[in-house]
């Protein structure tokens, strides 16, 4: 009982203790509105990036992507898209309007393959019950084979079948989960300074720091994949004014180099 308790007062401490930021996410969300209907669309990105950092929604980060294609800064405007299409996939009108900004960015939207479709990070836990159900269910018959001493030559042909069909869905989960690992290390790339004007391209550098020549050019709002270190970390490195860098590749595989943290935006924080 005294367990019970705990988990009680643990429950409702932790839910008072959010309550506050959220009513103040609420608050900045509907400043962020009423900015936005005045035409003050930089304070109104501002309370918009405010209520971000407190919660999240598809809503939010929706009203900021189209706030941000006004302002014609499409590599913002594809992050935000992106983060908002996290929180609510199906929504036709995030999609379309997504393609719409990478358009406006002289991008291709990326290809939907059905490498990336059907192991994507949304059919993660449709594999992994699949898997369980196939291990189980086969336990179960090969028990009953073996109990019941039944002829060998249909167990061997039912094994073949089960360590083939479970062997498969392994391989499908194992491409999910590394789908989801590359999403978890995915950027945007953007550069406010620059970004009004968006055929301007930014540079990956050779190595950490402004003073190196650039290894290659990308545009802002496409996806690079940061690279994980020796020790499976995120390789960066913090150079004297403060500033880290990232080591990253485009998802094609073609283009790579270090990029300065301001020059990106993640789709997943890794500090939530």
């Amino acid at each position: 009982m005294r367990l019970q308790y705990l988990l009680f007062y643990f429950t409702i401490g932790f839910m008072i203790s959010k309550s506050p930021c959220a009513g103040q996410a609420d608050r900045l969300f509907y400043d962020a509105v009423r900015s936005e209907a005045a035409g003050d669309l930089d304070q109104a990105i501002n309370l918009y990036l405010k209520a971000s950092a407190l919660s999240h929604s598809a809503n939010l980060h929706g009203n900021l992507a189209n706030l941000y294609f006004k302002k014609e800064q499409f590599g913002h405007s594809i992050l935000h898209f992106r983060k908002a299409l996290l929180m609510n996939p199906r929504d036709p009108e995030l999609h379309a309007n997504l393609n719409f900004a990478y358009e406006m960015a002289n991008l291709p939207p990326p290809l939907q393959n059905f490498r990336n479709t059907y192991f994507s990070v949304n059919f993660l836990s449709f594999w992994i019950i699949i898997c369980t159900i196939i291990f189980w269910v086969g336990l179960l018959i090969t028990f009953y084979f073996l109990f019941f001493k039944t002829s060998k030559k249909p167990f061997f042909y039912f094994l073949f079948c089960w360590i083939f069909a479970f062997f498969l869905c392994c391989f499908a989960t194992n491409l999910s989960l590394n789908q989801k690992s590359e999403l978890g290390r995915e950027v945007i790339s953007h550069l406010s300074s620059i970004e009004n004007n968006h055929s301007k391209s930014i540079p990956l550098r050779r190595f950490a720091g402004e003073s190196n020549s650039a290894n290659t050019n990308i545009i802002p709002g496409e996806s690079l994949i940061i690279q994980l270190g020796n020790d499976g970390t995120n390789k960066s490195f913090q150079i004297s004014n403060g500033k880290t860098w990232y080591l990253a590749k485009s998802t094609d595989g073609k283009k790579k180099g270090w990029i300065r943290e301001d020059e990106f935006g993640w789709i997943i924080d890794p500090s939530s």
